[in-house]
């Protein structure tokens, strides 16, 4: 009985895995970002890059767009990953490291104050 525990344990921890683990969508890419400024506004943060490095097609599902990433980056000043782009935008700039990121590409879906032609919305950022 106790080997069925655990056994249903492990189990039930996979399966919360495998849903936290994040899955490409249409319309998500990915670029990498050499980290020029970070900004808060009432209604958005985010991440300014220069030259923005080309776009990869390494992620699984991603859009395989081969044109530039944008310049900016932005997430709503509400959303629950706002405090953690500011942190990681932060410590790219302090060490001068790159970062990626999973954005949206589609220009509708950018928060309030987000440029269709520069800008697009974070799904995600990896410090590098």
């Amino acid at each position: 009985m106790k080997k069925l525990a655990t056994n249903l344990a492990l189990l039930i921890s996979a399966a919360t895995l495998t849903h936290t683990i994040p899955v490409a969508h249409a319309g998500q890419a990915y670029a990498e970002c050499s980290v020029v400024d970070v900004a808060t506004f009432n209604n958005r943060v985010h991440l300014h890059c220069t030259a923005p490095l080309q776009a990869s097609d390494l992620v699984p599902g991603a859009s395989k767009n081969k044109a530039r990433g944008p310049e900016y980056y932005a997430v709503e000043v509400v959303s629950p990953m706002a405090a953690q782009v500011i942190q990681i935008g932060l410590a790219a700039v302090a060490s001068n490291r790159t970062l990626g990121v999973f954005f949206d590409d589609n220009a509708g879906a950018n928060p309030a104050g987000c440029n269709t032609n520069d800008c697009r919305r974070i799904i995600g950022v990896v410090y590098k």
